[in-house]
């Protein structure tokens, strides 16, 4: 009788999550189909003030996307560009192997770019399903599909409606910090892997798992008695090291595609060089972009957004989130050690920030509504920018 029972309490709360789920995807769905309006309604009136007709997937095909569309036909080169210096390599490979993959089985009337922009809009809608689901973790009571909002519709994430990384990134960074929160550390330390073989900056999620960690065994009591019996006992579960071996391997894996292809195993590293200049420093970095001395005429904007993103670090310090603060931390501050170039685009990005901003923005309803206005106006401007090619300083 008592087995019957639980059975039947089982099926009970299994229907319940599906039919959650299944209510949450809608309202999700909805918000990303009316952030998708949003920059159509900017490509008609880009084409209606240029008296043209420009296809809205060819209106988005700039600048990197050119790259991994290259990677994708072509595959990486060897050796640098002999006049630009320039070489794919610097690109990442998880995101141009699944367009690859589905471009075996798509039509050939489907081109790269359009492969590229289909995977990252899934990928952007999955993020906000798993962004809505997060944030339940931490707040049951919300419905939280402000989160949501934020990854549709916050500056700068027009580079989830492209042939860019930033949409998958994030996908497997939400996907992580949500395997986390339910204590799955396998399964985050499975999407730590793949988002650092989609970008070099996912390989620092290892230090986020290892907090997770140990916040499940101690809480955020850092006693050295704690800290030792926490390190003795990775050690002595085998599968607890497993997961944090498996976290960097994906960018492990790459480095030895790149010995193989050009005998450096930093070549990634070493080739930025062609695009960016060092200051060989975050401080100095922010210095010079804020004197407006550094790459271009965006620098001191750059430099605004960077203090920004180590703001909403801080606070995430301040709210004992210290996981997440040290991705943040240490992802933009990679980026950072050598210039300010296209910051704004790492850091909204990075789930990092949109954790602070859920956190400091859901019980003040104003500010919210404030927030909500703006990023839809802005968005929108930034939109229409982009199709006009006035975008540098939202590179």
């Amino acid at each position: 009788m008592d087995i019957e029972l639980e059975r039947t309490n089982h099926k009970n709360r299994l229907h319940y999550r599906t039919k959650e789920n299944i209510k949450i995807f809608a309202i999700v769905f909805i918000l990303f189909i009316l952030s998708r309006v949003l920059l159509t309604f900017a490509a008609c009136i880009y084409n209606y003030v240029h008296e043209g007709y420009t296809r809205t997937w060819e209106l988005l095909y700039h600048y990197d996307a050119l790259w991994y569309v290259d990677i994708v036909d072509n595959g990486y080169q060897s050796t640098p560009n002999s006049g630009t210096g320039y070489a794919n390599y610097a690109f990442y490979p998880f995101y141009p192997i699944v367009l690859r993959f589905l471009k075996n089985f798509l039509p050939d009337r489907f081109t790269t770019n359009q492969i590229g922009i289909m995977v990252s809009n899934v990928c952007a809608l999955i993020a906000g399903f798993l962004g809505v689901k997060t944030a339940r973790l931490r707040f049951p009571k919300d419905e939280a599909y402000f989160m949501a909002f934020l990854i549709f519709f916050a500056p700068h994430t027009i580079y989830f409606s492209m042939t860019y990384t930033e949409a998958m990134f994030l996908m497997f960074t939400i996907g992580f910090f949500y395997c986390c929160g339910r204590r799955n550390f396998l399964a985050a330390s499975i999407l730590a892997f793949f988002a650092a073989f989609t970008r070099i900056v996912g390989v620092f999620l290892v230090f986020s798992l290892v907090l997770f960690m140990y916040e499940a065994d101690y809480g955020w009591d850092f006693h050295w008695k704690n800290i030792t019996a926490f390190i003795k006992g990775i050690f002595l579960q085998p599968l607890r090291l497993l997961e944090i071996l498996i976290c960097p391997l994906g960018i492990f894996g790459y480095f030895y595609y790149l010995y193989r292809l050009t005998g450096d195993v930093w070549a990634s590293a070493h080739i930025q060089v062609a695009w960016h200049k060092s200051y060989d420093g975050i401080l100095r970095t922010l210095f010079y972009n804020l004197l407006d001395s550094g790459s271009g005429t965006s620098s001191q904007y750059w430099a605004l957004w960077a203090l920004f993103g180590l703001a909403m670090f801080m606070y995430l310090c301040y709210k004992k989130q210290f996981a997440a603060a040290v991705f943040g931390f240490l992802a933009v501050g990679l980026s950072l050690r050598t210039d300010a170039i296209a910051i704004s685009r790492y850091i909204m990005g990075n789930f990092a920030v949109y954790i602070a901003l859920y956190e400091l923005l859901r019980s003040r309803q104003i500010a919210k509504t404030v927030v909500i206005n703006a990023s839809i106006i802005i968005t929108g401007i930034m939109y229409y920018m982009w199709f006009k090619g006035d975008c540098y300083f939202i590179f």
